[in-house]
């Protein structure tokens, strides 16, 4: 059985997902207006018309994947979140794109029936973004001098090594800015950048 569940015609809808390569599954069953979190060492149901808060954001993953994460909190303050990735064992993890996207979609389009004033938001809160956005520049912006004070003084090694490391810091940092600003949407139409493909 794979890491996550189909809803039958009859059933609930399930997403099971292992957080950590140490530990034990999570798994969600989306009952109604009740969602049914099992963390293997505790079992509590989420009214969702209790929610007060829908977040989708992009985390870095391995050199591979890309790892996607929805945080809902609660109105008393409470949090819980789960993400695309399933991890097998210590060194393997399962990307549950399909999955991910099917339990989003249902889950977000029963939380606003449940709680119409709930808001979806994507990406980081604005002082995290803007903290990320502000460091990426200065890293990049050292690299650039690195490299240009290295051509200058006819290091080519090193300004080589400028250049690789800038090059691997704009992979890595410009997705973490760019699907991560700040936004609202709605629930029917969460960010397509903010989900895996399938």
């Amino acid at each position: 059985m794979n890491a996550a569940d189909a809803r039958t015609d009859a059933g609930p809808l399930t997403y099971t997902q292992n957080p950590k390569p140490i530990g034990s599954p999570i798994s969600f069953v989306l009952k109604g207006s009740k969602l049914s979190v099992d963390t293997g060492r505790k079992q509590y149901d989420v009214q969702l018309g209790a929610v007060e808060e829908v977040r989708m954001v992009y985390e870095p993953g391995r050199v591979s994947q890309r790892v996607f994460r929805t945080k809902i909190r609660m109105k008393n303050g409470r949090t819980f979140s789960f993400s695309s990735l399933h991890w097998t064992s210590m060194v393997q993890a399962q990307e549950l794109g399909p999955a991910y996207r099917g339990f989003t979609s249902a889950l977000f389009e029963t939380i606003a029936r449940a709680n119409p004033k709930a808001r979806f938001v994507a990406g980081q809160p604005l002082w995290r973004w803007a903290a990320t956005t502000a460091i990426a520049v200065l890293c990049l912006g050292a690299m650039a001098v690195l490299t240009w004070r290295a051509l200058q003084t006819g290091a080519q090694s090193v300004a080589l090594m400028g250049g690789l490391l800038a090059a691997v810091g704009i992979w890595q940092l410009e997705p973490m800015v760019r699907l991560n600003k700040p936004r609202r949407f709605s629930p029917d139409a969460p960010p397509p950048e903010l989900l895996p493909k399938i």
